[in-house]
């Protein structure tokens, strides 16, 4: 009995400290040789440009987007009444014109921080500079 009561409580004290990572490739291009910034959010840029682990070339077909989504700036009626279970999340895409190949996201509750890190270590792993 014991053994099971320490079981649930490992899963739901577990369940609370990893916050999953969504992605989602629309094309069968996997990799990508290069990436340019097209990040409007100060915060994300500021913290995207020490993480990844390649060269941004301004010249890139390839545009790496994103933002930071605030789940008190939600206004829906539903999330206002009932609260959400997280702050927010981070979304990161990758398009080509206005073609989306690839997109990434992250919840966060009480740190955004490593939501950011999350999504920006998918990134990497795709990126294959020549």
């Amino acid at each position: 009995m014991r053994s099971v009561v320490l079981f649930f409580v490992s899963i739901i004290i577990g369940g609370c400290e990893n916050l999953p990572v969504y992605e989602e490739f629309t094309t069968s291009k996997k990799t990508f040789e290069c990436l340019s910034l097209d990040v409007n959010d100060t915060k994300l840029f500021g913290i995207l440009k020490k993480e990844i682990s390649f060269s941004p070339s301004a010249d890139c077909a390839y545009k790496l987007r994103g933002y930071i989504h605030e789940s008190s700036k939600c206004t829906s009626l539903y999330a206002k009444t009932h609260g959400t279970d997280f702050d927010g999340y981070v979304y990161l895409e990758i398009k080509i014109g206005k073609d989306r190949l690839y997109r990434v996201q992250s919840d966060y509750k009480d740190d955004l921080n490593g939501s950011i890190s999350r999504v920006v270590t998918k990134v990497n792993t795709i990126v294959r500079e020549e």
